[in-house]
């Protein structure tokens, strides 16, 4: 029987109790803000670090003509996790007999996967496995809590199971604001100050490469909350395993989504923080669902 122990990053939100539960590590990415540095989880909370800098932008468009602009001192800024965090890591829990079994946030969104893969090499252990989540945050808690549902005779079997998971797991998100996706350089100012005054809500979804794309562009929240629960009719949750609606700040936004939603789940989901690592690119009032599909997904959301 294969004995392993999950290494995910602070990104997948995972509660101090999940961590215990669980038996995981987590290593944080970190924070830089205002020439400050913070570890995502440990230096500050997220409800502060939310406080800090999206009342520091409020304040800010008192004195700006546009509110989409950005200064670089003042957007924060993000550090993968270092492959020397890893390396130490990996020595200590194999030392305790444990496989590392590292599941990061997509290689699209952060380095962290590849700082994985330098301190496997450095460690020079081929036990160990990194495996590229290709998802995000609360869909990364969710994938870790099915690949754990099972136990494994080998690292293959646990590959194996993890690659059919990935095929199945759901990130559907909406902004209740485009400003700030268009702060952090991931939309246009233009397009971002065109898609606010049309009052668009984009539904973002993961496409199988871990690239967030907008997969409809519905006008009003309503509109937004109705189209994921549509999209439920065809990409239906699995009960099998744990999923999880995720907010960042304002949680009574989160409610209405999990109200249009009614007709598809049950009383048995959670409901977490989106980590401030890719909360301060959605924005504050972001609502998300995350969930294991009863089949395969169509990812192939934007052409190679």
């Amino acid at each position: 029987m294969l004995k392993y122990k999950i290494i995910a990053d602070s990104t997948a939100g995972f509660s101090k109790e999940e961590i215990e539960k669980y038996n995981l590590e987590v290593l944080p990415l970190t924070l830089s803000y205002k020439g400050k540095e913070y570890k995502d989880g440990i230096d500050i909370t997220t409800d502060k670090f939310y406080e800090m800098f999206f009342n520091d932008n409020e304040k800010r468009k008192f004195f700006r003509i546009s509110s989409f602009s950005r200064d670089n001192d003042e957007f924060p800024k993000t550090s993968q996790v270092s492959p020397a965090m890893f390396v130490e890591t990996y020595e200590r829990i194999i030392k305790e007999g444990y496989t590392p079994v590292v599941i990061p946030i997509t290689s699209v969104l952060s380095g962290t996967y590849r700082s994985a893969l330098l301190a496997k090499d450095i460690v020079d252990d081929e036990n160990i496995v990194v495996i590229d989540s290709q998802t995000a945050i609360g869909a990364v808690k969710v994938l870790i809590k099915a690949i754990m549902k099972k136990e494994y005779e080998t690292k293959e079997d646990l590959i194996n199971e993890a690659e059919r998971l990935k095929k199945r797991v759901n990130y559907l998100a909406v902004m209740d604001t485009l400003e700030y996706v268009a702060k952090g350089g991931r939309m246009g100012k233009f397009s971002a100050g065109i898609g606010n005054l049309l009052h668009f809500k984009p539904i973002m979804q993961l496409d199988y490469k871990g690239t967030i794309v907008p997969v409809a562009k519905p006008r009003g929240l309503k509109h937004a909350f109705a189209g994921i629960s549509d999209m439920l009719v065809d990409e239906p949750i699995d009960f099998n395993y744990d999923y999880e609606f995720g907010y960042s700040t304002e949680i009574e936004n989160l409610q209405g989504l999990i109200a249009a939603c009614k007709p598809h789940i049950d009383d048995n989901y959670s409901i977490g923080q989106i980590s401030p690592v890719i909360g301060v690119h959605v924005g504050p009032r972001a609502s998300a669902l995350f969930y294991i599909s009863t089949k395969d997904l169509d990812k192939k959301l934007i052409k190679e």
